[in-house]
């Protein structure tokens, strides 16, 4: 950008928008809101639009809160402890009626429209059985619908790498013809 005038405003509309960011974040952590709900919540107003293609709102929203609240997110007792939620997807999976139950679950997030549920249903089927060619392919195609409507430079340099190594997976998957 060129011109004194213009650098200023955009300036200054770049330092409202991360003080807007804070504030509204302070004012939920005050609430007792938590950070996903801040974190889907939190927008700019119009007339502090700044672009999200190299950072976004949400991620300024996480910073934020945990500067503040730390790394405890205060929503579970399993956080204090070194024991991730992975450690009980496959408990999930065979209570759900195994691991095509959970991929048929995904797949159908999928067609809804909702590929970060799929992802974590995928997930779930995949700690059960990393092999599997239809979470695998839930996983593939959630990322790919991702990519498809990332705008963030960081973001997208993710998806994809996420989908090469997930397209890597799935095509040695195939190869031995695995479904557990």
């Amino acid at each position: 950008i060129t011109g004194k005038d213009t650098i200023r405003e955009e300036l200054t509309r770049l330092r409202d928008a991360v003080r807007y960011v804070h504030d509204e974040t302070v004012r939920g952590m005050n609430h007792g809101k938590d950070i996903h709900t801040l974190m889907r919540d939190i927008q700019l107003p119009p007339e502090l639009e700044v672009g999200e293609g190299y950072g976004k709102v949400s991620w300024s929203v996480r910073a934020i809160w945990e500067n503040y609240a730390g790394w405890f997110h205060h929503s579970s007792t399993t956080e204090l402890y070194p024991v991730p939620a992975k450690s009980v997807h496959g408990d999930l999976a065979e209570l759900a009626g195994g691991v095509d139950a959970v991929v048929q679950r995904a797949q159908e997030k999928l067609s809804s429209g909702v590929p970060l549920e799929a992802i974590h249903l995928a997930e779930i089927a995949l700690t059960a059985a990393p092999t599997n060619v239809g979470a695998l392919e839930a996983m593939v195609a959630a990322h790919e619908q991702l990519e498809r409507e990332s705008e963030n430079f960081w973001l997208t340099q993710w998806l994809r790498k996420q989908l090469g190594e997930l397209r890597s997976t799935l095509e040695a998957a195939r190869a031995k013809g695995s479904q557990s």
